[in-house]
């Protein structure tokens, strides 16, 4: 039977998350962790270069797998991408396979679609608390997902400007660091195999602190990428981690995308719908 508190809370928290912010399964062949291994002795440009070379390339992303709220049961999820258009997440009820709740994003629009309680949030991404607080947008979102270098509130980055972020060196991490327009500050932690392992999103005067870690790289089709990420969201002294595991990534796969919503759902605000599952002081 399922554990109905821990399923609200799971769905409480993509909801914060897709809304505030806003791979278990057969995997290939297993890369060894490079996490200890020491840098090379690099240039600027040779950092910013091998980063990006080593980024997947795809139109579209479909994906099985699971998400997780603070080390709490697994919920099914499904996962669907088109670059530079639409994000979508379908949590599904375990064992009986019905969508619980669907966040879809596009650059314009967040719509969060809650089927238990047959009701559902539309609000204009550019209008929200995420793009008010930070200076990012749905192209930087894309990117924390996909494990890829971007910079703050741009959509379209030219090599050239990655040169302009700082770069610092530990002994197994590169540190690549910049600012938005709100002094949040972003620091992207790259190990000896160039590929990003945190993205770290930073204001202490704000109380916000968001952390996005990735593991479990697997080499597939050529493509090397994590098949595991933590998020992390620190805001007002409240913490929130959210497990998403992915199994292998199907790239360019065809796929349809159901945008629709029930004409018989209520619409809510935000607020509504997490008062729906905890009671607000």
């Amino acid at each position: 039977m399922i554990e109905v508190n821990r399923l609200n809370k799971i769905l409480l928290a993509l909801a914060i998350v897709f809304s505030v912010l806003l791979f278990n399964g057969c995997k290939s062949k297993k890369i060894v962790s490079s996490e200890n291994a020491e840098l090379e002795n690099k240039t600027h440009t040779k950092v910013i270069d091998d980063v990006l070379n080593t980024e997947i390339q795809y139109n579209s992303i479909y994906s099985k797998g699971s998400i997780s709220l603070n080390g709490s049961m697994k919920l099914p999820a499904v996962y669907k991408l088109i670059k530079d258009s639409i994000l979508q997440a379908s949590v599904r009820i375990p064992f009986i396979g019905g969508e619980a709740m669907r966040m879809t994003i596009t650059p314009d629009s967040i719509i969060i679609i809650d089927r238990r309680n047959r009701q559902y949030v539309a609000e204009d991404f550019r209008n929200s608390a995420l793009a008010k607080s930070f200076d990012f947008n749905f192209y930087n979102l894309q990117a924390l997902f996909t494990n890829k270098l971007f910079l703050p509130g741009k959509k379209n980055v030219a090599k050239s400007e990655y040169n302009k972020m700082d770069i610092s060196a530990t002994q197994t991490m590169y540190m690549l660091q910049t600012k938005d327009k709100n002094n949040m500050k972003y620091t992207f932690a790259v190990d000896a195999s160039n590929h990003i392992v945190s993205t770290l999103i930073y204001n202490g005067g704000k109380n916000i602190t968001l952390e996005w870690t990735y593991s479990d790289f697997i080499e597939d089709a050529g493509r090397t990428y994590p098949t595991s990420i933590m998020a992390k969201a620190d805001i007002a002294k409240k913490r929130l981690n959210l497990g998403f595991v992915f199994d292998k990534l199907e790239i360019d796969k065809d796929f349809d995308i159901d945008n629709s919503v029930s004409s018989k759902y209520k619409k809510v605000s935000i607020l509504e719908l997490i008062e729906t599952y905890i009671k607000l002081k």
